[in-house]
């Protein structure tokens, strides 16, 4: 089993350039807001920054768009190696930028990546993880996209905007370095009639020759699924497909309308507003810390606790603190001294993160990597990243907007409100996948819904 967690992590270290794209915004937009002394040629308003934080997403619903044509054409590592196409280049316009057109472009590309990424590797990992561990390889996506961004929270305030984005290069370049050497998905290898080639895949993945029960049972399960059509509506027409799409679009916009985006992309300026006496890039750090252990602990405990409960503890701990955030803001709205309250907005920040990191961050693409068939997968979770790019663009572009109009603290009491929601539709709606291979899973969501 060791060489299965070796494919893992190669095909994970494509979530470093994908983290790092959501860390370089804290450290960086404040330089290119306020700082006019910095020698990078590009300066921007706050509503240029909202444009820069809006791209990222409208990329990242293009991406998934794309490997709805390409991942079953080309396989889910070529697409996956194709993604650092759009990240090197994306780089390389931010470090060599002359005029906001060209970081508007440059974001775009940062965002197709993140859009393709989170669209195959989950689909990656799911199909050539067991059931035992298969929570865990998923998950891993999380840890590893935490690392990009925790480096971009420490080494981005040291460093100018342009030596940031050229050090940034170096993570594209690893993922495929290590990458390329890893197997093509066995259930891809068997959609394509090479059952051969799927069950050397699973030799070099399970690091054993007796695979072939296991590749008899794919065989038979992915041609049940191809027996089916796969375009819109086998999706939203059979029962168990439309139930399986409502529950991650939900899911994508409650993890988004939580308020991740707001609080990661405006970090340093969030905490600088609470008037701490510890700097706003340093809080930052912690908090990229924070998030990093915490999806740690969520990788270790996922297949242990079940993902139904730990989306309900992560919803109801992130509304929690969402609130404690909006409390400080709303009382500073309304000028009561809030000085001997500064701890409040802080110790809110970092509990979110937390909370949020421990079922939110990754179970959305887990449970995406578990519940669609074979058929219709690459468009599910095409769907599901372009939900959640569609619900990040309504929270990157409004929450300044709502924030120097409407207070601080009212983004953070609608964020508040979406999390508690979530608790509620995940008690009620969401099954459990916990153990289950992914026949069993489609067997439990198509009886439930007949």
């Amino acid at each position: 089993m060791k060489k299965i967690y070796l494919a893992a992590v190669a095909a994970n270290l494509g979530m470093l350039s994908v983290g790092q794209f959501i860390g370089w915004a804290s450290p960086s937009l404040p330089k290119l807001m306020y700082d006019n002394s910095t020698e990078y040629p590009v300066h921007l308003d706050s509503e240029e920054v909202s444009w820069v934080i809006t791209l990222f997403t409208i990329g990242a619903m293009l991406g998934p768009i794309i490997c709805a044509f390409i991942v079953n054409i080309i396989g889910r590592k070529h697409t996956m190696l194709l993604t650092t196409v759009p990240a090197v280049i994306s780089w390389l316009l931010i470090a060599f930028a002359t005029s906001k057109w060209e970081l508007y472009v440059a974001r775009v590309l940062c965002g197709l990546c993140t859009g393709m990424s989170y669209t195959t590797t989950p689909m990656y990992l799911g199909e050539i993880s067991s059931a035992n561990i298969r929570g865990y390889l998923v998950s891993m996506l999380v840890v590893v996209a935490g690392i990009g961004t925790l480096v971009e929270f420490i080494i981005g305030p040291f460093l100018s905007v342009q030596n940031l984005a050229l050090v940034s290069l170096i993570s594209p370049c690893l993922f495929v370095i290590t990458f390329i050497w890893v197997p093509e998905s066995p259930y891809h290898l068997i959609r394509c009639d090479a059952r051969q080639k799927a069950i050397n895949s699973l030799i070099q993945l399970r690091g054993k020759e007796d695979v072939y029960t296991e590749a008899d049972n794919i065989e038979q399960a992915v041609k049940i699924d191809l027996a089916n059509e796969t375009g819109f509506r086998e999706i939203l027409f059979v029962p168990g497909n439309r139930r399986a799409l409502l529950i991650l679009l939900c899911l994508a916009a409650f993890q988004q309308l939580s308020g991740v985006s707001a609080i990661l992309q405006f970090a340093e300026i969030i905490f600088d507003e609470a008037n701490s006496s510890l700097k706003g890039k340093y809080l930052t750090m912690i908090l990229g810390a924070v998030q990093l252990v915490s999806t740690i602990v969520c990788m270790f405990v996922i297949d242990r606790c079940g993902r139904k409960p730990l989306l309900i503890i992560s919803a109801f701990g992130s509304g929690c603190s969402t609130a404690m955030v909006a409390i400080y803001f709303n009382l500073q709205y309304n000028h009561v001294n809030t000085n001997e309250l500064v701890w409040l907005p802080i110790t809110g920040v970092l509990t979110y993160m937390i909370m949020y990191s421990l079922g939110l961050a990754a179970l959305v693409l887990t449970i995406c990597s578990e519940v669609f068939p074979t058929n219709v997968k690459a468009l599910g979770a095409t769907l599901t990243v372009v939900a959640l790019g569609v619900s990040g663009s309504v929270v990157g572009k409004l929450y300044l907007f709502i924030a120097e109009n409407a207070g601080t603290h009212v983004p953070f009491w609608i964020f508040s409100a979406c999390c508690f929601t979530c608790v509620l539709f995940t008690f009620f709606y969401v099954p459990e996948t916990k153990g289950k291979t992914l026949e069993q899973i489609q067997e439990k969501l198509h009886k439930r819904s007949k």
